[in-house]
């Protein structure tokens, strides 16, 4: 799942430009914004991604 959420997060960069919000990556997964919320909680505790809390569209890879 959490090599999925980084593949939606890369595509969607490569695509646009710009960082996905949770509720484009959660409907591009099928699930609901708060299991994605989980999903790129542990992510970012692994140090895959990094976001700055409170900013839409924050999420960034190292």
């Amino acid at each position: 799942m959490q090599d999925e959420t980084l593949g939606h997060i890369r595509a969607f960069w490569a695509e646009k430009g710009y960082a996905p919000t949770v509720a484009e990556l959660a409907a591009a997964a099928g699930v609901r914004p708060f299991a994605m919320q989980q999903r790129l909680d542990a992510l970012e505790e692994k140090g895959h991604i990094k976001r700055d809390a409170g900013v839409a569209r924050s999420i960034r890879l190292p």
